[in-house]
């Protein structure tokens, strides 16, 4: 790579690796999220679940954000932001992409910043998680038990050694004895029992909050917003108001129409029902997280080829529109939208983009020949 060719400093959770990705006027945070992806191995489906973050902040960048804006010298980090609601749906469509969550939880996990888990509430199982972990690299990597236990810092979370410093190696060494003891288990099993205790502690985990003002029939008030498309209670945004206990919704991901934004860091949330909503937020970084968050959802969850705000476009969506190309859709959906619009008509078509493999084109046709559509790879 040369000298004068500018790079963004990408943190991934897995090993703790930093993908330097080379930067031209025009790379987007989409791009870089395409090339990550690809060099994780994560496919064309579960990538969409991933965005950049500054690193250790809250800002977010929208997917068609050019790099060569955001401040000389920054770096990012590459994770999952949007919650699912199976993480064995999500084992199921992508290992990587969930392999890749359990890595980026881990890292939560140990660097204690996860506002649900508390040390004083959750001290046995934290050692618990860090044990599991160790047994997983046991497995994983082939590591040596005596070499994993001297290694112990790197495995528990850095609050229970705080508070632990000269107890922690017995109950650790116990522990992992009778893990041996037991049944073999592979790594995956092992990653699996991890993140199920880790959602229990968590269930909240990958929802956001947000500060900001809202205009309340003419009383502007501070509130906090949270976002959470699978709350049990209160599903999509809700909204605390400053001093109070109780959250109350403001709408649900489907309820959303519209969202547009203005120079001052105002957003106004048009819905299905009622009058719109009006944000003021401390900073435009901060507006844009908030917004390219609702989109996200609104995409994954509702209608994936539309943006709820025309200021926070997905770049892939005119190419895609330019070429009358599909995403990543898989064949099974593609013949049931034939039959379903089209009865399969001879000579109807689809083109779609491969749910498999990077930069890779099929087209569904439907024949005389045949009751089911055949597929051909675009050369």
């Amino acid at each position: 790579m040369g000298e004068n060719v500018k790079v963004a400093p990408v943190h991934i959770y897995v090993d703790n690796e930093i993908f330097n990705i080379p930067l031209q006027s025009l790379t987007t945070a989409e791009d870089v999220c395409i090339e990550v992806s690809k060099q994780l191995g994560i496919g064309p489906v579960a990538r969409h679940l991933f965005a950049l973050r500054l690193h250790r902040s809250k800002i977010w960048f929208n997917p068609g954000l050019r790099l060569s804006e955001t401040r000389a010298n920054a770096e990012y980090d590459f994770r999952l932001r949007y919650k699912v609601p199976s993480l064995s749906r999500l084992k199921k469509i992508d290992m990587k992409a969930y392999d890749y969550y359990f890595h980026q939880a881990r890292n939560d996990v140990m660097n204690n910043e996860i506002p649900d888990i508390s040390y004083d509430k959750y001290r046995r199982e934290l050692v618990g998680l860090g044990v599991a972990d160790m047994y997983r690299v046991m497995l994983e990597k082939g590591v040596e038990r005596d070499m994993v236990e001297s290694d112990y810092k790197k495995y528990i979370p850095k609050e229970v050694i705080k508070h632990h410093f000269f107890f922690i190696k017995k109950p650790i060494h116990d522990c992992l004895g009778k893990i041996k003891k037991s049944v073999q288990h592979d790594a995956w099993f092992v990653k699996g029992e991890y993140l199920k205790q880790f959602e229990e502690m968590a269930p909240n985990y990958l929802s956001e909050e947000f500060k900001a003002l809202i205009d309340d029939e003419g009383c502007v008030e501070t509130v906090l917003l949270k976002v959470n498309p699978f709350h049990e209670e209160q599903p999509g945004v809700s909204v605390r108001y400053d001093g109070k206990k109780e959250w109350h919704q403001l709408c649900t991901i489907d309820d959303l129409c519209y969202i547009s934004v203005r120079n001052d860091g105002t957003v106004e949330i048009s819905r299905k029902n009622g009058i719109p909503s009006y944000l003021k937020f401390h900073s435009i970084p901060l507006m844009f997280s908030f917004v390219s968050l609702l989109d996200g959802y609104y995409r994954l969850m509702v209608k994936w080829t539309f943006n709820l705000c025309k200021d926070v476009p997905t770049p892939l969506l005119p190419k895609l529109h330019a070429l009358k190309c599909h995403g990543p859709v898989g064949g099974e959906f593609s013949y049931a939208k034939l039959e379903e619009k089209r009865n399969s008509a001879p000579g109807c078509f689809i083109l779609r983009q491969s749910e498999t493999k990077y930069d890779v084109y099929y087209i569904d046709v439907c024949t005389r020949e045949s009751s089911k559509p055949k597929s051909y790879k675009i050369e």
